[in-house]
């Protein structure tokens, strides 16, 4: 089948990613709220984890919003609108909120933060801040500065491995994947200086995997896409299996739960495309829970403040 009819073809991956997003929504409300959630019922919502589906997916499609690419400039352009004119609407409504909730705040340090938090540096929250909500004002955010790494790789890694043969691939998966291994041992188990812990937690090499996964199944999408929308359902079962089972290798995230979970649910994508949702809300979803989170948070409607979010 012809590779832009295939890539073109009815897909409901604008649903998964909105699950995506409020499985990470659900999860923050529940343990920042303090929601009366039976915990069989959290553990099994947690199954179906937001960001490494998120991650894949966008591995996924940047092979193709590559492929589609003039230039490098224009494929930055169209990544730079995807990303910054939507964050920088969520920005200054949080530095807003911030101004009138929250008396501690000082204009360096607002200043500071809005330029953290509209560039790559979602992850730093300023001490002036953190007697705000859970502690950072948009902890769910650390992910766009991994998002940023990765678009400019990609178009790199693109060039590199179009039309590489699938052993090939294979092999820099597992390469991915011990890489991100490696540097986990030597941050956070040799050094152990917990800020360097924390940058490396905020880079691309931790993740890559991830992408990588996604990456993997668009280049080679004519045989890998029957493949996944035919055993989608033996796929989330295996991803269930590691899951529940807890063995599994932790990188970032966990491998085998991971694979199965991604190859399982684009997949079903794939399966259902009936199930498409045309306005994908998923991003909105993502930049703004948090903002409100921290309102309910700072009010003490219910919550303990403890910080959740992956943030400094």
């Amino acid at each position: 089948m012809n590779r832009r009819i295939l890539r073109k073809q009815s897909n409901s991956l604008n649903f998964i990613r909105i699950l995506a997003a409020s499985q990470v929504m659900f999860g923050h409300l529940v343990e920042h709220l303090e929601l009366p959630i039976k915990e069989n019922i959290f553990r099994a919502s947690s199954f179906l984890r937001g960001v490494p589906i998120f991650f894949a997916i966008s591995g996924f499609l940047i092979w193709f919003s590559i492929e589609s690419s003039k230039s490098y400039s224009h494929y930055i352009t169209k990544r730079f609108l995807r990303i910054y004119p939507e964050l920088w609407a969520a920005v200054m409504i949080e530095l807003l909120f911030l101004m009138i909730f929250y008396h501690g705040w000082d204009i360096k340090s607002l200043i500071l933060f809005g330029f953290g938090q509209g560039t790559i540096f979602q992850f730093w929250t300023p001490e002036a801040l953190r007697g705000y909500g859970v502690g950072t004002p948009n902890g769910a955010l650390w992910t766009i500065g991994v998002m940023i790494q990765f678009y400019i790789m990609a178009w790199i890694f693109y060039k590199i491995m179009k039309n590489r043969k699938m052993i090939t691939w294979m092999i820099g998966l597992i390469i991915s994947f011990m890489v991100s291994c490696v540097f986990n041992s030597i941050t956070h188990e040799f050094i152990r200086i917990e800020v360097i812990g924390k940058l490396y937690d905020q880079t691309l090499i931790r993740y890559f995997w991830i992408f990588y996964i996604g990456m993997f199944i668009a280049e080679f999408q004519e045989f890998l896409l029957p493949i996944c929308r035919k055993y989608w359902w033996m796929s989330l079962l295996l991803s269930y299996t590691f899951f529940w089972s807890k063995i599994d290798i932790l990188s970032g995230y966990y491998l085998f739960w991971s694979l199965f979970l991604i190859i399982g649910v684009i997949g079903f994508a794939y399966r259902f495309p009936q199930l498409n949702v045309p306005l994908d809300i998923s991003y909105g979803l993502f930049l703004y829970h948090m903002t409100v989170v921290n309102v309910f948070v700072n009010f003490r409607w219910g919550v303990n403040g403890n910080m959740l979010c992956s943030s400094f």
